[in-house]
């Protein structure tokens, strides 16, 4: 005859941080957090100021292809010619002209 026994264990444990390394926890997340932030908007290169041709240009201002061009008749920057056919365009230089508008 064999008799099976089953044990169940439970184990709770508590632990309380003090202010020191509640202080150091929060640190370290802030820090790993504006890391990743700052990686981010460098792999997006979302604080460039150019943009590299005309589609990009119009996408960044969030109209149309046709918008942009009407935009360009209306004495919008144009873009720098970096080579027989590709003209970048400067954020800075549009934001400007648009709020002066």
């Amino acid at each position: 005859m064999s008799v099976e026994t089953s044990q169940q264990f439970n184990i709770n444990v508590n632990h309380s941080l003090d202010e020191k390394q509640l202080k150091g926890i929060s640190e370290s997340v802030y820090h790993v957090t504006l890391e990743a932030i700052e990686q981010a908007r460098k792999d997006s290169k979302i604080d460039s100021d150019l943009l590299l041709n005309k589609a990009s240009a119009y996408k960044w201002l969030g109209i149309s292809a046709e918008s942009f061009e009407r935009l360009l008749a209306l004495g919008l920057p144009r873009g720098r010619l970096v080579s027989e056919r590709t003209e970048c365009y400067s954020k800075s230089d549009m934001r400007k002209w648009l709020l002066n508008k």
